[in-house]
């Protein structure tokens, strides 16, 4: 049986079903937002590549995510794919600065605005700590190497990061976003994996004191298999 739920509602680690991709939530934010990355790769495709010389930003880089021909398609091809698949809002996906810090914390190229981006490498580090971002592949990250205009950072198939050429197009994508938490998707009950404070919500303060009271005075404090909640 299906059922609609608020995004807000989900439990981190949650996935669900956008269309052109399986998406995972990885935070909810205090300003009404949740940051989604899709579960697994969407396709190899260069961070970026060689424009014709007379077509060439002044300034060009290669690792730069502003001019990168990934960011031209994941705002338009990828974004237009959600549009048509119809199982999210796409106007309720909100414009986000992305850092474009390098890999050692210099400033690299400062910030960008899209509503589409890549994880940084410091998001990467948040959120494979947490066990949300395993994948068995390549993929890049938004981050450039630092001292090398040609080397953009990607993450390997074990989980470590490096580096390599960014017109290389052997490395995988999984576009990050933003979107309103109170959107409403639909999932299948048994999808359906509610965070902890929604959990609690029917509980009054005091009832959670008493049992947490209780479980320590039985000692089993901690033990879910006894847990009235």
């Amino acid at each position: 049986m299906s059922v609609k739920v608020k995004i807000k509602d989900l439990a981190v680690g949650t996935e669900f079903n956008a269309g052109p991709a399986t998406l995972r939530i990885l935070e909810h934010f205090t300003d009404g937002t949740t940051l989604v990355i899709t579960s697994g790769s969407i396709g190899d495709r260069p961070f970026n590549i060689f424009p014709f010389v007379y077509e060439r930003p002044e300034g060009f880089n290669l690792n730069d995510w502003r001019t990168s021909t990934i960011r031209k398609d994941l705002n338009e091809n990828f974004l237009a794919a959600n549009k048509a698949a119809g199982k999210i809002d796409t106007d309720r996906i909100v414009m986000t600065e992305w850092d474009l810090s390098d890999h050692q914390g210099g400033a690299g190229y400062g910030t960008s605005q899209d509503k589409i981006g890549l994880l940084s490498q410091k998001q990467f580090e948040k959120y494979a700590e947490q066990d949300l971002l395993e994948l068995d592949d390549w993929w890049w990250l938004i981050t450039p190497y630092a001292g090398h205009s040609y080397y953009a950072r990607f993450v390997d198939t074990d989980g470590s990061l490096s580096n390599n050429y960014a017109c290389y197009g052997n490395f995988g994508v999984r576009p990050a976003f933003r979107l309103e938490s109170e959107i409403e998707i639909v999932l299948e009950e048994d999808k359906v994996n509610l965070s902890d404070s929604v959990l609690l919500e029917g509980f009054t303060t005091r009832q959670l004191v008493e049992e947490v009271l209780r479980r320590i005075a039985e000692g089993t404090e901690g033990d879910e298999d006894d847990s009235d909640f």
